[in-house]
């Protein structure tokens, strides 16, 4: 098909006769395509040369608009996947006919135009209620100054929240507005006519879909005002909802959390899976006040890793894991309840795989007479010391290896003689101090969160190895389980810290392993998800296996097998060489480093951190007298501090930033659509800006403390003990009570550890 060049001219209307119908198209896509390449380059490298998998016819409207139908399907695009709400259009079309008492061919609607129906549901959305992001501050029971500001910000703005009140149309500006559906891509230029929107994330499940709206909308026009805007505009382009789901999180990492404050979620059309996607939205939105981090955890996290430079304590380094020992059995072992039912397996095969005892696991080991090589941590609290005090053989440590990410506490650390340590890639301080003090790189590790039953496997995934085992994992509990740990666990069972709390409540189900259903929450899916990720990085490579022993959740990507139908192929597996293994890990596969104190102190540039945060309040300085200027503060400082970004030498510092000022932004940016009167909102935010600019201010002050802040032993600092001192709209609080988890006296009768193999 070629195209006619006297029909080019016209192309940036959006109307067409039949004749014109094929250089339109052509010449759209065209143009499209070019635009994309500019924008986002992505996006253009997957279409340009796109072969869909559904046939699609295009069609004029009578009054001229493009519109498609898949072939087969006897009806256009909006009437099949749209049709209930497709109905109601009709119905209010004739309605209005009726009522107008006239049916004139001026006063007729073109049905088949799909720019109507695009209208009708942009006035459906503008009658959308907005979501508030209520993001409730937990209890701090550390002292930190994150929460001395963050508890405040809450307080007052909980003293006005009334729920989700207000509608698109009250505003006609909303900071978050996410479509499920693009569709022939017109609702999105009938929305902007209507509303400004800050950030619109855009999620089309369906790339046959994606590819007829670069032939239909004005994609190029569109983008080019966009950008000249400066809104933020994201597009998705997958089908599975976990997958969708981890990009919708990413692109508030990149572009800035604060539009999550306020938000309105749009299903386009009907289906069972955009059903699904929704929840998988929801289901994340908990855990994404999580993904920006607290400011204090910055500060500990960075003076653990330098507490264990300084003792000389070893990190992970890039060198390949031997030959000798990458294929080698390993045993990842958590505490969930169905790992009473494998004790017996490992305890038979415990000299024949390298076990890994995640967090609570070494307890239950310990007791079962199983003895780990590694025992993974992903906390940085000083508590897990306490939670390893159950243990009352200390020479059960000894040929046990630490695996855990620079942020470890060092009371923690001191524990081992043989300790592993990875740099933890969200919290890259280790990178920042390996580039400036030229040392040797450490060795990164990605998705060791939110439990640490990720830590284990992406531990031992970024050593090496490559034939795992999973064990206790089940993030969660099968419904048939009354507990929700392993009844060898005495910190629950005997010591008295309880673990029946909401921490492990069941709010839903996800498929079990084996067979049935496993209760599940929030968390325990975003592990299970974590795991999945990390799985999917492996499953190409030769060689490689994961064995999902465990009677919990389905982990995608982990073979489901028993452990008693794993015997016949241990039974002819040699017992490994464990003192040789520790001696490759001590002496071949981690470093510790040389330098002094004097060294790190020089570059943790305080002054820089304190013109950062002045820059900052100069951008909140001038309070903002309308919801536009209150949104525009808030994407000013998001955008100083991706500028700082882009410099790798200050990723460190901006990221410091951030986990400060994202948390109240959030919450800033709820409070200006919490009411209908705007003017209530104004004030809530101001004041919200006040303590921001208290925070601000005292961050500096905290910082110069830096590299010595140890979380726990940072109370030194305070004597008077209270958290920092008093700012003109935040008073000090006092410091909590320091945490005692042992609830119990116990006398343990395994004084002694008996490693036992029936």
């Amino acid at each position: 098909m070629t195209i006619n060049n006297k029909h080019e001219t016209n192309i940036d209307s959006d109307k067409c006769t039949p004749e014109t119908l094929a250089d339109f198209l052509i010449c759209r896509f065209k143009r499209n395509i070019e635009a994309f390449k500019k924008y986002y380059p992505k996006i253009s490298d997957k279409f340009e040369n796109y072969v869909p998998q559904k046939s699609m016819d295009f069609f004029c409207s009578p009054s001229g608009t493009p519109n498609m139908t898949f072939s087969g399907d006897e009806k256009s695009y909006y009437e099949k996947y749209c049709s209930a709400q497709y109905i109601k259009f009709e119905i209010e079309q004739l309605d209005k006919i009726i009522k107008n008492g006239s049916t004139t061919e001026k006063d007729l609607i073109d049905y088949a135009d799909p720019k109507e129906f695009s209208k009708y549901q942009v006035k459906d959305i503008l009658n959308s209620k907005i979501n508030i992001f209520n993001n409730d501050c937990s209890k701090d029971d550390y002292g930190q100054i994150h929460f001395k500001y963050f508890s405040k910000i809450s307080q007052i703005y909980e003293q006005r929240y009334k729920g989700d009140v207000c509608n698109i149309s009250d505003s006609k500006l909303i900071p978050l507005l996410c479509l499920i559906g693009v569709g022939l891509g017109y609702i999105i230029q009938e929305l902007y006519k209507e509303i400004e929107i800050s950030h619109l994330v855009i999620i089309e499940p369906d790339n046959d879909v994606f590819f007829a709206s670069l032939h239909t909308f004005d994609w190029e026009n569109f983008l080019k005002a966009l950008n000249a805007k400066g809104n933020i505009l994201t597009i998705i382009l997958e089908s599975k909802a976990d997958t969708i789901g981890t990009e919708f999180n990413n692109c508030f990492v990149s572009k800035g959390f604060y539009t999550l404050g306020a938000y309105c979620i749009y299903l386009t059309r009907q289906s069972e899976s955009d059903a699904q996607i929704i929840d998988e939205l929801k289901k994340r939105g908990h855990l994404l006040p999580a993904t920006y981090g607290f400011f204090d955890d910055r500060l500990f996290g960075a003076s653990h890793a330098v507490s264990s430079i300084m003792h000389k304590k070893h990190f992970v380094n890039t060198t390949e894991m031997s030959a000798e020992f990458k294929n080698l059995p390993v045993f990842v072992v958590g505490s969930g309840p169905s790992l009473d039912n494998d004790i017996s397996f490992l305890r038979k095969n415990q000299d024949k795989a390298i076990i890994i005892a995640c967090g609570t696991a070494i307890d239950v080991l310990y007791h079962a007479g199983i003895h780990p090589d590694f025992y993974a941590n992903t906390e940085r609290v000083p508590e897990t010391k306490q939670a390893l005090s159950v243990i009352k053989d200390s020479s059960f440590f000894e040929d046990i290896i630490l695996l855990c990410s620079h942020v470890c506490h060092p009371s923690v650390v001191e524990m081992f003689d043989h300790v592993a340590i990875l740099s933890k890639a969200d919290e890259n301080f280790c990178g920042y101090i390996s580039a400036n003090l030229k040392l040797q790189k450490i060795r990164i590790i990605t998705k060791m969160n939110p439990l640490v039953g990720n830590m284990g496997l992406s531990g031992a995934l970024a050593l090496g190895f490559r034939n795992i085992y999973l064990f206790g994992l089940d993030c969660g509990k099968k419904l048939s389980f009354t507990s929700n740990h392993s009844d060898y666990t005495t910190l629950y069972n005997q010591i008295g810290y309880s673990d029946d709390n909401s921490f492990y409540n069941s709010s839903f189900v996800v498929p079990a392993n084996f067979s049935g259903e496993c209760g599940c929450n929030e968390i325990f899916y975003m592990s299970i998800l974590t795991m999945q990720l990390s799985l999917k990085e492996y499953l190409e490579e030769e060689n490689f296996s994961c064995i999902n022993c465990s009677d919990g959740a389905l982990i995608e990507g982990a073979k489901p097998i028993h452990s008693k139908d794993l015997e016949n192929d241990f039974s002819i597996y040699p017992d490994i060489d464990k003192k040789a293994f520790i001696s490759y890990i001590d002496h071949i596969k981690t470093i510790s480093f040389d330098i002094k104190i004097d060294e790190i102190k020089k570059i943790m540039y305080p002054e820089l951190i304190k013109k950062i945060c002045e820059n900052i309040l100069s951008i909140i300085k001038k309070r903002p007298k309308t919801i536009k200027e209150s949104l525009q503060i808030c994407h000013k400082i998001n955008e100083f501090l991706n500028e700082i970004g882009k410099d790798n030498s200050l990723i460190y510092f901006q990221k410091t930033i951030e986990s400060a000022v994202c948390g109240p932004l959030v919450i800033i940016t709820s409070s200006l659509f919490e009411n209908k009167d705007k003017k209530l909102c104004l004030g809530t935010a101001n004041r919200l800006l006040n303590i921001l600019e208290d925070y601000l201010t005292e961050i500096p002050e905290v910082y110069k403390k830096m590299p010595d802040y140890i979380m726990g032993e940072h109370r030194k600092y305070y004597p008077n003990g209270k958290v920092g001192r008093d700012m003109p709209h935040c008073k000090a609080p006092d410091f909590p009570k320091e945490i005692n988890i042992i609830k119990k006296k116990y006398d343990d009768p395994v004084k002694k550890f008996v490693k036992r193999y029936i």
